[in-house]
């Protein structure tokens, strides 16, 4: 019987190495001196400065860390789907407000009007057309707003959840990714959860498209020391 211990132990491993992300024995907070963050950091720190946007999502990413290292839910299976809902809820909440935070970057960086304009931007050459988007919404209707219409909260918060990671698949009568029509379920529709380690792909590839865009985009690492670096202090 497949675990919950199997699936985390691997996407904390994915996590650590496509983040160059480590934790020390003994240690509750990650070492991401090696991290394209700190490529960054150490560039603004050379010309005494600090930029405090990159430092801050450096170490906020510790909350993502915090989730796939802990191993009270290891023994679980897909048999203890509220439980393990929960697990998932908490990941999407902190994926959710990352997206939000990169989007308002990138919009004020390059000046957009609108996140509209910075969420196609950050979806080029990463993503697929509408993909941040799409997990977006499903985290909204999901995990969020539970006052709002078409949502689980609303319509029915026992509809039953699956899971990729426990290997349901997609089916008619069901709320996922592709398909997030609220106005047609019923009692016996569900809820099919992605798998972990495409919510933890989400930032590892937000992360590499903020490094791309800092190296390759005319402007953008100058426009983000301004706006968001301070000088730094020693005393």
């Amino acid at each position: 019987m497949k675990l919950f211990k199997t699936i985390r132990e691997k996407v904390l491993d994915n996590w650590n190495t496509e983040l160059s992300r480590k934790r020390e024995h003994g240690s509750l907070s990650d070492n991401y001196s090696g991290s394209n963050l700190c490529c960054w950091q150490n560039e603004c720190l050379s010309i005494k400065k600090h930029c405090s946007f990159i430092c801050s999502f450096g170490d906020s990413l510790d909350n993502i860390s915090d989730l796939l290292r802990d191993k009270r839910f290891d023994e679980l299976t897909n048999g203890e789907g509220k439980v393990l809902f929960r697990f998932y809820t908490r990941v999407l909440l902190i994926v959710s407000k990352i997206i939000e935070d990169i989007v308002t970057l990138d919009k004020n960086l390059k000046d957009f009007k609108g996140k509209k304009e910075a969420t196609a931007h950050l979806e080029a050459d990463y993503f697929n057309e509408g993909e941040l988007k799409a997990i977006s919404a499903f985290i909204n209707s999901v995990c969020k707003h539970k006052t709002e219409r078409n949502n689980l909260h609303v319509h029915n918060h026992h509809l039953k959840t699956e899971f990729e990671d426990f290997d349901d698949n997609e089916h008619q009568n069901q709320i996922r990714l592709n398909h997030q029509d609220w106005a047609t379920i019923n009692n016996n529709t569900t809820i099919l959860m992605p798998r972990l380690s495409y919510f933890i792909y989400i930032i590892i590839r937000l992360d590499k498209k903020f490094d791309a865009l800092l190296r390759t985009e005319p402007g953008y690492k100058e426009k983000l020391y301004f706006l968001y670096a301070d000088e730094w202090k020693t005393s």
